[in-house]
Parts: C-alpha cells; structure tokens; sequence
C-alpha cells in the first residue's frame, strides 16, 4: 500500500502542470463567458460553454495520461522501477481518475452556477428543469466511463508503439502500426455489428433512463430542457469493460519488456 501511494504522489507530480493548465483554461472559459453575457446582456451566453466544458472533459483524463507517459518514456523512469507493471499503469489511471473527479465537481458547480443565472434572468422556471439530480448523476457517470475507456485505449496504442522500437525495420513506422491497429479493431467491430455474429437481442436489452437532454432557446420563452428516454444496453456495457480489462493487462505486459523509447 506505501508503494502504491508513492506511485500516486508521483503521478500526480507528473500531472500537475498539465492539470493546472487545464483549471487555468477551464476558469477562463467560466470567467469569459460570464462577461461576454454582460457585455452583451445576453445571460444564455453560459449555457454554450457549459456545454463544451462538458463536451471536452472525456478527453481529460486521456490527455494527462497520456502526457504522464510522453515524461516517463524521455527519461525512462519505469526501467528503474521495482514495482510491477500492473502497478505502475493502474496509479497513472487512479491518479488521472482522482483529477478528472475533482473536475467533474467544479463542472457540476458551474452547472449550479449557470442554473442560478438563467433562474435570476426567468429564462427557466426551476433548478430542477435544468439541473435534475438524477439525470445529472447519470451524466457524469457515463462522462467518466467513457473517459476512462478512451485512457484505456491510449495506454495500449502507447505501449504498443515504444514496443516496436527495438525492431529496427519498423522503428521508424510504428505510427503506421498504430494506425492500423486501431483501424482493425474498428472494422473487426463494424463486422461484427454487420454480420451480427451475436444476437441482435443481446445489444437491444438494456434500461430506459430520461437521460439524453434536448434543449432549444427562444428568443421569448428562453431556454427549454427536455430529458428523452435513452436506453442504456447492458449487455454492449459488459463488453467494453472486458475489452478494457483486456487492454490494461496487454498494456501490462508490453511494459514488463522494460521496452526503451
């Protein structure tokens, strides 16, 4: 547990700068868009940078780990490391999955925010009809699941090409070999779903949950917030995270190779 919680501390210290720079643009945003709405006396400015604020915070995690790994394969930290792969790579996603929470609050603090101004402005009639708990709950959740997926991703491709470094012939194509697959992975996909090798059932079991907003804006009424009934499969879920799981311990295994970069 001590190893793993200097694993931690170091991640984090690797990550810091990069995570600062992404609170930095965040509060920019926050803060631009709020007198942009002034300036213009326009309060539905914010909603838009609500939006893309959301939109944009999949990627979060991604872009630390990812940057984690870039420092670590310059200096070739891991080579010097007792500890095992699996947990060297599961503190980089703990470490990344603590900042992206912590993100994901202040956005849901923003959201209070954005919800006071349009309630002040009578552009909405309650907190409820543009923040409901629920559905904002859901929200965040399937924000960090895919985020972490896409990390998942990014690990992999990032272990596959510095594996490839030490084979002189395609050392200098590894790109390529990245590309590809991740193009062959998307056709195997897209093939499946085409020849529908597993039961068309299968993907269209699941919940329904009112969790898909629609909103439109009228110069008149103001913003209207409706949540449509999305249906959440159950069964697509389960495999993505064996895929997943799938991904972290090959990403695990390449790494034990203490592959030089």
């Amino acid at each position: 547990m001590d190893a793993l919680i200097g694993l931690l501390k170091k991640d984090l210290t690797l990550m810091r700068f990069w995570y600062i720079v992404w609170l930095v643009f965040t509060a920019l945003s926050m803060g631009g868009g709020y007198i942009l709405s002034n300036w213009i006396a326009e309060p539905s400015v914010i909603v838009p940078i609500f939006v893309m604020l959301a939109g944009i915070h999949i990627f979060l995690m991604p872009i630390i780990i990812l940057q984690t790994l870039r420092i670590e394969g310059k200096t070739q930290i891991w080579l010097y490391n007792p500890q095992s792969s699996q947990k060297l790579l599961f503190s980089k996603i703990s470490a990344a999955f603590l900042l992206q929470i912590i993100s994901q609050c202040l956005l849901s603090l923003y959201g209070v925010f954005v919800t006071s101004i349009l309630v002040k402005h009578g552009l909405i009639g309650s907190f409820r009809e543009f923040l409901p708990i629920k559905q904002g709950l859901f929200f965040h959740g399937g924000m960090l699941s895919i985020s972490i997926y896409i990390s998942l991703w990014v690990i992999f491709l990032w272990t596959v090409y510095h594996s490839l470094g030490k084979y002189p012939k395609v050392k200098n194509f590894r790109w390529l070999v990245v590309l590809l697959v991740w193009g062959s992975y998307n056709v195997f996909e897209a093939l499946l779903v085409k020849l529908q090798v597993l039961p068309q059932e299968l993907f269209t079991f699941g919940i329904n949950l009112q969790v898909a907003p629609s909103m439109n804006y009228d110069l008149q009424n103001g913003w209207e917030i409706k949540y449509m009934s999305a249906s959440l499969p159950i069964i697509p879920i389960i495999l993505y995270t064996i895929l997943t799981i799938i991904l972290f311990f090959i990403a695990s295994r390449l790494l034990d190779k203490k592959v030089e970069v």
